[in-house]
């Protein structure tokens, strides 16, 4: 193997060796608290050496994002590419449940694109990250807004912006996973986590019914 390769895969491997340090540390400590100096004591590695591969504690959380984005479009497009006769109310269905099984299984990258979308983290990050993040962001709501449009068009769901209700679909099941995060908020619901994103899920897919014409309207 030649010398440039093998340095090459070596300066990937640490990379990634620096990216699951931090995050075992952000899923520890939370991405406020942490700091860089206990990134590089869980990567074992000098401090200097972090700052060789990213320029601040932001650009290392942009990374993760990615990596945590890349997962839940993979399980998104997983669920959307099942059997071809699913409808599109089965295939919301059907993403809805990727997206609990993406929470559940891995939470710290949950917390993190929660953190990331909620936060002012974005000022130090550079465009050209933000933008491929907006675009990943992106593939992810297409895949909702495209099975809303294919209801729509079959008459099982009502006239509307399909991007928009995609995102408000999104808007209230994100909603239900971090509200039951909260012991507190959990106790004053009386309800389990998964019990409440199902009903939520129900009540939005309901509201998107197409409504049956009464008989008093086809007189």
């Amino acid at each position: 193997m030649a010398t440039q390769e093998r340095r090459e895969q070596d300066r990937a491997r640490r990379k990634q060796d620096i990216l699951l340090a931090a995050r075992a540390v952000f899923a520890q400590d939370g991405f406020r608290r942490a700091t860089v100096d206990q990134i590089a004591q869980q990567a074992e590695v000098a401090k200097g050496t972090i700052y060789l591969y990213f320029e601040s504690k932001e650009t290392i959380l942009a990374d993760l994002v990615l990596l945590a984005l890349g997962d839940l479009s993979a399980q998104l497009n997983a669920a959307n590419d099942g059997p071809s006769l699913l409808h599109p109310d089965e295939k919301l269905r059907a993403m809805a449940d990727a997206y609990l099984a993406f929470a559940q299984r891995a939470p710290d990258y949950f917390r993190l694109l929660t953190t990331f979308e909620r936060s002012d983290l974005a000022g130090g990050i550079s465009s050209e990250r933000l933008e491929q993040i907006q675009a990943e962001s992106n593939r992810a709501l297409d895949l909702v807004a495209q099975a809303v449009a294919d209801g729509m068009a079959l008459g099982l769901f009502a006239p509307g912006d399909a991007r928009q209700i995609a995102g408000a679909l999104w808007a209230a099941l994100n909603g239900a996973l971090t509200l039951m995060a909260h012991p507190v908020r959990r106790a004053l619901v009386a309800t389990d986590a998964i019990s409440l994103y199902h009903l939520t899920l129900a009540l939005c897919l309901k509201g998107l019914a197409c409504p049956t014409p009464s008989k008093r309207s086809a007189l």
